[in-house]
């Protein structure tokens, strides 16, 4: 992990999600305090039972939201992507993280240390409650999650979780769209077997509604998929 400064493009993907939901006072004071920090894949910002911390925001890259099970063990759930801001869960608790957060590749992402939480809440009427609507925000993805897993078509649950990923992108649905994902990533977040998994992404691919290299899925016919996974 390493720190460095920000640049004009960094700030305009932090924008693209919640935070540019914000007010433009919440911003500014956001952007007084945020820091760079880069992370290599594989690397940890915190782990399940780590003290509370602060809060990130996605930049490059994309980190991978890991809960603990006691059936599974540790078990991939989702992937926040350029433009998602995670890490809130602790922030009014103070208990220890339940959540693990892992980069899945290379990754740049802007950091809110917890006392730069605490002066931006306080720093004008309102902003306290800026700061918490991320848990609501985030509220919603975790509802996905729940709802795609209920799902009990196999290949419409596997279209469903594709939709989810490629949809926390800004900009929507977008065909050409490449998500780093590998096919036992999927079937651990599908809750299937890889060769089901490996079965039906072929089948979508052979459809023409994506594209599959070593490591990641590009998007190809996104209404093609929403009609799947909500047939």
């Amino acid at each position: 992990m390493g720190q460095h400064s920000m640049s004009k493009r960094h700030w305009e993907v932090a924008n693209l999600g919640w935070l540019g939901e914000r007010s433009s006072k919440f911003r500014q004071e956001v952007r007084n305090h945020v820091l760079v920090r880069r992370y290599s894949s594989g690397d940890y910002p915190h782990h399940v039972g780590d003290e509370a911390g602060g809060i990130y925001g996605v930049i490059e890259g994309s980190f991978g939201t890991y809960a603990a099970s006691e059936a599974a063990g540790i078990v991939l759930g989702h992937i926040f992507r350029k433009g998602a801001w995670f890490g809130q869960g602790p922030i009014t608790s103070g208990k220890p993280r339940y959540l693990s957060f892992k980069a899945m590749e290379a990754s740049v992402i802007l950091y809110l240390p917890p006392a730069a939480l605490n002066q931006i809440a306080h720093s004008f009427p309102g902003a306290e409650r800026e700061l918490m609507s991320l848990s609501e925000y985030n509220q919603l993805i975790m509802t996905r999650v729940v709802s795609d897993l209920l799902i009990r078509k196999t290949d419409c649950r596997i279209a469903a979780v594709l939709l989810r990923l490629f949809e926390i992108m800004p900009s929507g649905l977008r065909a050409g769209d490449t998500c780093r994902l590998t096919q036992a990533e999927l079937s651990e977040m599908t809750n299937t077997s890889r060769h089901t998994a490996n079965t039906v992404l072929k089948s979508f691919e052979l459809k023409g509604w994506i594209e599959v290299s070593y490591g990641s899925i590009t998007l190809m016919r996104p209404d093609e998929l929403r009609r799947c996974a909500y047939a």
